[in-house]
Parts: structure tokens; sequence; C-alpha cells
């Protein structure tokens, strides 16, 4: 097989991970699905097509302390980072044959965690955008539409998140409108805010 081939067989191999993990509590709480299980199940699949996925580059696309005070006017501090990575994905058999998958990550932690976690993120984001891989519920088990906008709460999160992943701008001004650290901070709601908002634009379908 050649190098797309073999990404396409990784993507059949691995369809679909299912969210995971809970983060949060309450209507503060979500579903995600953790880094952990996208590295191993990719892994896997590379390994057995022989393709190997390598960071390659990592540029801070911004960085700024953001100071909240809470009830008690007692103030604190979180570190905020958004990076730009570059992923490599290599052909074992042919290392000649690449392709590069660039995508966005931003992290936010009071400590020293913030580039670390936008780090984590950009990586997750990238294996899922090249291998195609869906998160949530298997698609292939509902019949296709005619109407192809999206409908359940799973395709309106994942067309805002694809759109915003390929504009650095307007990713960080949704985050710094809903004053939150990643675009999984985000309730249903505000993710459909979000996508009419850009769909009154012209911008979504």
């Amino acid at each position: 097989m050649n190098l797309f081939e073999k990404i396409q067989a990784v993507s059949d191999a691995v369809k679909c991970i299912n969210k995971d993990m809970s983060v949060g509590s309450g209507n503060y709480g979500y579903k995600a699905v953790s880094d952990i299980n996208v590295t191993l199940k990719v892994k896997e699949a590379e390994k057995k097509f022989k393709l190997v996925s390598i960071p390659t580059k990592q540029e801070i696309v911004n960085q700024e302390v953001l100071r909240t005070i809470d009830k008690e006017n007692k103030e604190s501090l979180k570190y905020s980072f958004i990076i730009k990575m570059t992923t490599k994905i290599v052909d074992i058999e042919k290392p000649e044959d690449f392709i590069e998958v660039e995508t966005f990550g931003h992290g936010l932690d009071s400590g020293d965690k913030g580039f670390g976690k936008a780090s984590t993120y950009a990586r997750k984001y990238a294996l899922l955008n090249a291998y195609k891989i869906a998160t949530g519920e298997d698609p292939d088990k509902d019949a296709s539409k005619e109407d192809k906008s999206p409908k359940t709460v799973s395709e309106i999160k994942k067309t805002v998140t694809d759109f915003l992943m390929m504009d650095v701008q307007k990713l960080q001004y949704v985050l710094k409108s809903f004053n939150v650290g990643e675009l999984d901070d985000l309730t249903e709601k505000q993710f459909k805010q979000v996508y009419d908002g850009y769909k009154m634009k012209g911008l979504l379908k």
C-alpha cells in the first residue's frame, strides 16, 4: 500500500472512539475523549499498517496571563497558551513519503501546565483529524439524511470545532468570549450559540 492507502486503512480500523471520561460536574460537566485512549488506539493501527506520527514543530501563537477575582475579592492568575503544532505522518517502509498536519491547541492552567495542555490537545486533535476519527456515537448506524446541516449536539460540536481549529483568531475570540480554557469546556448551549452565529454570517452551513 502507498501512504494514502495506509492512512485510509488506519481510518477504517479506528472509525470511532467514544468519549470515555467526565470533566467537571453539574451544568459545567461534559464528556470528552481522553488523550491516552486516542494515542493507544491510533498507535496500534499505525503499527499494523507501518505508519508513524511524530510532532515535529510547535509554535506559540498566543501567550497571556489572565487575572480573575473571586467573590471574596481574591485575585488568581491563569496562564493561557495557544500553540500551532505540525505533526508528520510517515510511511515507515518508505520514509521519504509523508504528509504534515497542522492543528491548534489551547491550554489554560494556574501553574506551569498550560503549554503541556495545549500541546496534548493539538496532538490529540491532529490524530482525530488526520484519520477522520469520530467521537461519541458511531455515525455509521444512522441513515443518511437529505439535509446535510448538523442536527444533533455531537454534529454541531464537531462542525464548530473543525471550523475554529482552522482559524486561530476565531478560536481565541470564542474562548475569550465564554471565558473557557478550551473548546471542550463549552456547554451544549454555548456550542449552539457559536454555530448559530457563524451560520448567520454564512460561514457555516
